[in-house]
């Protein structure tokens, strides 16, 4: 989840974790005899072995499945955010270039 969180732009976090009080088919035991971590070596940024791993049966792969090459985020295309990069909620507004803009689409 850490890694998701740093990472820039889009993270999908699928979380394997048992019911210990209602799945009693499921339990610690069958998500230990039917998932397996990424070996080291994986390398998550081949998009078409992600695609085979992401259809795996069980055993199910556990880990960071793919991550794309660098590419820009949506906030980097906006151009709200090319000049000031503070979050917009700090940003000062003019109310009256508002009202005025408001006004308009009457």
């Amino acid at each position: 989840m850490k890694r998701a969180i740093l990472h820039k732009g889009f993270a999908l976090v699928d979380i394997f974790q048992p019911c210990v009080s209602f799945n009693k088919v499921h339990t610690f035991k069958w998500f230990k005899e039917n998932t397996y971590a990424l070996p080291g070596d994986y390398d998550p940024t081949d998009r078409a072995l992600a695609f085979m791993k992401a259809i795996e049966e069980e055993p199910f792969p556990l880990g960071v499945l793919y991550e794309s090459s660098h590419r820009d985020t949506f906030e980097d295309n906006l151009r709200v955010y090319a000049h000031n990069r503070a979050p917009l909620h700090t940003r000062s507004v003019d109310m009256e270039r508002v009202k005025g803009e408001l006004l308009k689409r009457k």
